[in-house]
């Protein structure tokens, strides 16, 4: 097979889309497991609870691929947890504990967008569950892509890029 060049910006693109896929399944699970954590659970209809957590994942997906952006716009590299695993793995993290402080906080206490079940454990008044997503789902997917070379078998394969997803 011949050496074809793929152009940055294609690579860069197909690392992002799949940390978004990746974070789409597995923050999906994650809000369906926590559901009886939050009111919501006990008051709504399927289809609310549906609702619920669609909107839910779907700002998961948002806040954990801008965290991967900026991350990558730090270091300047698209494919940043195969150079600087640890010190970027800490950042993306960070950014989502932070991002997720607040949002609970907001959104529990402000608003009253969502309120917290009598189940629901709190550290200062917010809740565990999402506190221990944020630390546990990027981790898993960062050990993933690490593990498996998810985004980066274009090095290898050109071809190979497309074929997870």
């Amino acid at each position: 097979m011949r050496n074809v060049h793929v152009p940055e910006w294609k690579t860069s693109a197909s690392l992002i889309w799949r940390w978004a896929v990746l974070a789409l399944v597995l923050h999906l699970i994650w809000e369906i497991g926590q559901l009886p954590f939050y009111t919501l659970w006990e008051e709504a209809n399927a289809g609310r609870i549906a609702l619920y957590v669609g909107h839910c994942v779907l700002g998961d997906v948002m806040i954990a691929t801008l965290a991967y952006l900026v991350v990558a716009l730090a270091w300047r590299q698209a494919d940043w947890p195969r150079h600087r695993f640890w010190t970027s793995g800490l950042m993306l993290i960070a950014m989502g504990l932070g991002y997720t402080v607040f949002s609970e906080w907001y959104n529990v206490y402000r608003t009253g967008s969502w309120a917290y079940s009598e189940a629901m454990p709190l550290i200062y008044g917010i809740g565990i569950t999402p506190l221990m997503q944020w630390l546990i789902v990027p981790g898993v997917m960062l050990v993933l892509i690490k593990r498996t070379r998810i985004g980066w078998r274009w090095q290898k394969s050109p071809t190979a890029l497309y074929s997870l997803f």
